[in-house]
């Protein structure tokens, strides 16, 4: 969150928001799926008796680096230039996920593993691009 207050100019705040809490929409349909098919688990929540779902990794952690992913997108740089972007985003959000799940007992995988979590955060940046640039239009 204090990346997003202190970094995003103002002309851009509207779009941030926008994005934000598109990605949490779809970061809870995501986390619900894995959370019913059973391929993870939060062993320790923000909100323990409320829900099994982690409120902060899908809530704060990926809306803010999807926002990130949005603002700098590379428009005009060709297929190899764009797919390394959505590699780099997809690698870092994984990454964190793995090793939260490495090191604590916050997440836990239980049929899942990190090249499933690439792929499917690649696909979650791709509808979320297509949406806020679709979106955008009607800014401009």
């Amino acid at each position: 969150m204090y990346l997003l207050l202190r970094y995003i100019p103002t002309e851009s705040k509207r779009l941030a928001w926008i994005t934000f809490i598109l990605v949490q929409a779809i970061a809870w349909i995501h986390e619900y799926i894995q959370l019913v098919f059973g391929l993870v688990e939060f062993p320790y929540r923000e909100f323990n008796k409320a829900t099994n779902m982690s409120f902060s990794l899908h809530y704060i952690v990926y809306p803010t680096i999807a926002v990130f992913f949005i603002l700098f997108y590379p428009k005009e740089k060709g297929t190899r230039r764009t797919f390394l972007y959505y590699l780099l985003f997809s690698m870092g959000i994984t990454t964190y996920s793995y090793l939260l799940e490495k090191f604590s007992s916050l997440y836990h995988y239980i049929h899942w593993n990190w090249f499933f979590g690439l792929i499917t955060n690649m696909i979650l940046l791709y509808v979320v691009k297509i949406y806020i640039f679709w979106f955008k239009k009607g800014l401009v």
